[in-house]
């Protein structure tokens, strides 16, 4: 059994920054996931660090927090931001009301903004659609959600806090009607760990309310889902935003060497049960086409979805919502952390570590919006400049993942899992989709020891189908026909479809 002050349930951007501010401030905890960091909604975002402007109009409170954070994460996290700058574009037909309307909310929030004429836009991005009218300049970003969290946790592991990824929570221990502590399942052994602790923070996003269920307590949330879709090319340098309100498909998010393009916002109430509907990538390439018109003809590698945990409302269009967020004490020993987003994770943190110093009578100020994320030298992620450095024994031409790069994440994390070497090195993020690259790096594992030929044969096995469901809704095309290649060579030359 493991005793702790605190245990966190959630390894996305949330939980990971609050194990950062509970670690600073000298409180011992666990944070507990069931998959790898970012494993939610957080690493199913747009990878934007917003400015704020997107919800100035109809959240103005969430606007004015995230230019705050916006602020601080570009000082504090210099190695997960790139600093793109954003253009809100206004087309033929777009409200010139609401272009006023957001002006003002924009300087009234403390977002900087400057109108540009087309021309002026076309200069920073020459592939705008040549028939807009104007475009607004914002301090928009992109970031990188899953070394964002890494980084965050990389200060606990290293000043005494424990982390347990791979593990899901099956039981919410309670005694005398009070959560103290947990027991959680590797996914990989089965092994059953239990825990104690004197606080347990539900941090699970769009699963808060059934980590809450197991304590006996409830987190209504409104879950929403949106889809997102990664040309092959990176398209703009600048986030670009449609100047309107917020609907399907109206932001593009340059990341490394492609680009991102979403969303949409559908009710769903299963987070576990969602996939892509092709009708949500027709929608989003369409209007993502009609600002930058090379979108049309662009392949597209992939589509994903993920499940926004928003504060509960009444029936309507999701993105009326709040985007701020909410802290639940359930008054038997669990807090529940909801809503809010990627961009205002840190406040996040700091108000629920707030809350926790308060319940433990101590009283230490926070100091996560003033000290840089530790490890970033260590964990400064892989520039494309950087990598075309070393082309030496390269396991993903895609993305220019090398050998070394491959084992030393196995080496380091002594997974079992080809998601973490993803996650950690781009490895299979490429045109292939991991199609040339996923039995190599599975290889170097069962070189090293770290799984049998038969634990190979699943894993690479249950890769190539979580793979195929994020290809499905954007086949044609190239990626059709290469689609086609790699299955004819699992399936024919590998002989796939008889192990």
């Amino acid at each position: 059994m493991i005793k702790t002050d605190v245990i966190i349930i959630g390894g996305g951007a949330t939980g990971c920054g609050i194990a950062r501010d509970l670690t600073l401030r000298g409180i011992h905890h666990y944070l507990v996931e069931k998959g790898d960091f970012a494993n939610g909604a957080t690493g199913a975002c747009h990878g934007l660090l917003h400015s704020g402007a997107r919800y100035v109009v109809n959240d103005p409170e969430a606007a004015k927090e995230c230019i705050a954070e916006n602020t601080i994460l570009r000082r504090i996290a210099r190695k997960c931001v790139e600093i793109t700058g954003g253009l809100f574009v206004r087309l033929p037909g777009d409200s010139k009301r609401f272009r006023d309307t957001f002006l003002k909310n924009c300087e009234e929030a403390g977002i900087p903004t400057e109108v540009l004429s087309p021309s002026r836009a076309l200069d920073l991005v020459e592939n705008l659609n040549p028939s807009l009218e104007e475009a607004v300049t914002v301090p928009d970003c992109s970031i990188d959600p899953f070394r964002l969290c890494m980084l965050n946790a990389y200060t606990s592991r290293h000043r005494g806090g424990g982390v347990l990824i791979h593990h899901k929570v099956i039981e919410i221990i309670r005694e005398k009607g009070r959560c103290v502590g947990v027991k959680a399942q590797d996914r990989f052994t089965s092994q059953i760990k239990e825990i104690r602790a004197r606080i347990i923070i539900n941090a699970t996003g769009a699963w808060g309310d059934n980590i809450a269920k197991l304590a006996g307590s409830e987190a209504p949330m409104t879950l929403s889902k949106g889809s997102l879709i990664i040309s092959n090319h990176r398209l703009t340098n600048m986030v670009i935003n449609r100047l309107r309100p917020p609907s399907d498909g109206d932001i593009i998010v340059p990341n490394e060497a492609v680009c991102l393009a979403g969303t949409t916002s559908v009710a769903v109430t299963d987070p576990d049960t969602i996939e892509v509907d092709p009708h949500e990538v027709d929608i989003v390439a369409t209007q993502a086409e009609q600002m930058i018109p090379m979108f049309g003809s662009t392949r597209l590698i992939r589509a994903y979805t993920g499940v926004r945990p928003l504060l509960k409302a009444r029936a309507g269009d999701s993105r009326n919502i709040s985007r701020g967020f909410q802290i639940i004490d359930h008054e038997n020993g669990m807090y529940s952390i909801l809503g809010g987003k990627l961009s205002t994770y840190r406040l996040m943190a700091e108000k629920m570590v707030d809350t926790i110093m308060e319940e433990f009578g101590l009283n230490v100020e926070c100091t996560t919006a003033d000290l840089p994320l530790d490890g970033q030298d260590e964990l400064s992620g892989y520039p494309l400049s950087k990598r075309l450095k070393k082309m030496d024994n390269i396991v993903c031409e895609c993305e220019l993942v090398t050998r070394e790069d491959v084992e030393r994440v196995i080496n380091s994390i002594g997974t079992q899992h080809i998601g973490d070497i993803q996650h950690r090195t781009r490895l299979g993020m490429g045109p292939c989709q991991g199609g040339f690259c996923t039995y190599r790096a599975l290889g170097i594992m069962q070189e090293i020891g770290r799984v049998s030929p038969e634990e190979s044969l699943l894993v690479l096995k249950e890769f190539l189908q979580r793979r195929f469901r994020g290809i499905r809704p954007a086949l044609w095309g190239d990626q059709l026909r290469e689609e086609q290649l790699v299955e004819s060579i699992y399936l024919g030359i590998l002989n796939m479809g008889q192990q």
